[in-house]
């Protein structure tokens, strides 16, 4: 096994939570290494020359790795056989934010301080007794929004976000009265540019919210829509609309990712170093500290990195797998409070237009946050028991409607194959559209990744396990949301509406979040609030699996923020490398 030179920073994996902690602190001056199990593919010699595939990249999905690499298994009890699951995230430099859909929000304020506000809101009331029964597991985040904003802010100017403000400084859509989010949590500057334009789909839906009363506006998105320089001398051009985005690396360089807005500013310093297929498979350890991980490389060869400071920068099952068999279990929190997002759905067709919604990304889409976090607390206040819930959803409308991607979505009454399938799908669509019901799920103590006995990868760790399972809570709150989708649907002038209210349990969907909670308790998280292992002090946990909860929104900006806020800690000497709970 050969031993590579020591490095100040070692970190495993290269997505969201990765590169900004990695070019932050290579900026500072610290000799970086990254290890990335995936390939190194670029705008140039992957994306520009077979980004147009939906076979290649979306059906079949190039950039996914095969369940020998990224194992996962899934239950939805522990009485259950864990069977194997798709692993749905992409293995390649940059992570799955070279193909993610681009939507970028900032929690809310109270999304820092969820136990809190329900407490506050229904605490006298007698209806949370549920949420105990079920074992709800809720804690506020160990950090208010005030601390962080700044750190969102140097996501969307650093990185590229685009959207219309819906608050600054407290002044409710100053920009634009009738864009922006107006519960969106107070920001100090506006937007570096504006979202994606709207296209049918959206303005059909846009116009069905407006007659309902409710407050639509065009979703912030992390793709440029003119020629854009960043904070750090980065320069890439608008989107040119071209639809193949979401689960698509970007033709263009225009979709926001730590691959072309953070790793070209990282490889112009020397003391910068990427190395892709390159796979960790144990953290290794002496005197309660991480000094060296052992990898794996393209030809076979094993490896010794030995560092000082360690990062899992990789997705939440990598991370907590690669700690779990490392024998790192921070007294037992790790793999605990495992969220992700139950499914339902509301589609509909209209016989009286063509929304073309093959035409533009994915994430040109309008929304509405009135049924979002405790926005209709009062409402609530007034729903039958048996039917209260808390948090909610954000509902849009998604574009790219390629075929393939929309086959399996129809009425019941439409045959799944043959003639009467081609029949309805030539007619329809075209005039197709299909709601995102971004609900919030809550921890739950017996929902958690563990390390499963029966699978491994090729090089013989486990797989990650996944216990997940649906609660009274998620599913009170999908049939109420699947209504309101119909309900606006409805006054759009939908002609045929179809879906599913019964939220449904998946073992990953994109927003897996927990499995290593940061908190102020040791006895009850895994990591402080800087994203610090209490019982590992030189090492940092990246991306979601921090999380204490989840939101109605997508978490992509807010685990760009947390690697900002963790690399200014480390910077900024607010943690001790020898003492986790010594911080300030």
């Amino acid at each position: 096994m050969a031993t590579q030179p020591r490095k100040d920073v070692v970190v495993i994996g290269y997505g969201a939570a990765a590169g900004p902690v990695s070019l932050e602190l290579a900026q500072d001056g610290r000799s970086v290494v990254v290890l990335e199990s995936g390939q190194y593919r670029t705008t140039e010699d992957n994306f520009q020359r077979g980004s147009f595939d939906t076979l290649r990249w979306d059906t079949r999905g190039e950039m996914l790795p095969e369940f020998g690499r990224a194992p996962i298994t899934y239950r939805r009890t522990e009485d259950e056989q864990a069977k194997p699951a798709n692993y749905i995230m992409a293995s390649t430099v940059g992570g799955a934010s070279v193909h993610w859909s681009g939507q970028s929000w900032r929690y809310y304020e109270e999304d820092f301080r969820v136990s809190s506000t329900i407490e506050e809101l229904y605490g006298d009331t007698g209806m949370l007794d549920y949420l105990e029964e079920d074992g709800a597991a809720i804690a506020d985040w160990p950090m208010s929004y005030d601390e962080v904003e700044p750190f969102y802010e140097k996501a969307e100017w650093s990185i590229g976000i685009g959207g219309w403000p819906g608050n600054i400084q407290g002044e409710i859509r100053p920009v634009n009265p009738d864009e922006g989010n107006p519960y969106e949590a107070p920001r100090q500057r506006d937007y570096p540019f504006r979202p994606l334009r709207d296209n049918a789909t959206d303005l059909t839906f846009r116009q069905g919210a407006l007659d309902l009363g409710l407050q639509p506006f065009h979703v912030p998105t992390g793709i440029t829509t003119e020629t854009w320089t960043s904070l750090y001398d980065i320069t890439r051009p608008g989107c040119t609309y071209c639809a193949f985005c979401t689960s698509y690396g970007c033709w263009n360089g225009s979709k926001s990712s730590s691959l072309v807005s953070l790793l070209p500013a990282a490889e112009r310093l020397e003391n910068f170093e990427i190395r892709p297929q390159s796979h960790v498979i144990r953290l290794n350890q002496e005197n309660g500290r991480v000094t060296s991980v052992t990898y794996v490389d393209e030809a076979g060869e094993v490896h010794e990195q030995p560092g000082d400071i360690f990062i899992l920068g990789a997705y939440t099952y990598q991370n907590v797998r690669l700690m779990l068999h490392s024998g790192i279990d921070a007294d037992g929190q790790v793999g605990r409070y495992f969220i992700n997002r139950p499914g339902i759905s509301v589609s509909a067709t209209f016989d009286d237009r063509f929304l073309n919604g093959w035409n533009g990304p994915a994430v040109q889409r309008q929304g509405v946050d009135d049924f979002n976090g405790e926005n209709i607390s009062e409402r609530k206040l007034r729903m039958d028991p048996e039917e209260f819930f808390i948090r909610g959803a954000f509902i849009g409308s998604p574009s790219q409607r390629f075929p393939l991607d929309t086959y399996g979505d129809h009425p019941d009454e439409v045959p799944g194959w043959g003639a009467g399938f081609k029949d309805w799908y030539t007619q329809n669509l075209n005039r197709y559209i299909s709601l995102q019901l971004l609900m919030e799920p809550l921890p739950y103590t017996d929902n958690r990744i563990d390390l499963d006995p029966n699978y491994t990868d090729r090089f013989g760790v486990p797989a990650a396990r996944v216990t997940n399972d649906v609660h009274r809570n998620e599913l009170r709150m999908g049939r109420f949301i699947h209504d309101r989708g119909v309900e606006i649907l409805e006054a759009a002038g939908a002609t045929n509406i179809w879906g599913d209210n019964e939220a449904s349990p998946r073992p990953t969907m994109t927003h897996d979040l927990g499995g290593a909670r940061m908190g102020s308790d040791p006895s009850q998280s895994a990591t402080n609030r800087y994203c610090q292992v209490w019982t590992m002090p030189n090492l940092f946990v990246g991306g979601g699996a921090v999380a204490p909860t989840m939101s109605g929104h997508n978490p992509t900006e807010t685990i760009w923020m947390l690697s900002y806020w963790m690399s200014d800690a480390i910077r900024n000497g607010k943690v001790n490398l020898e003492n986790a709970e010594d911080y300030t």
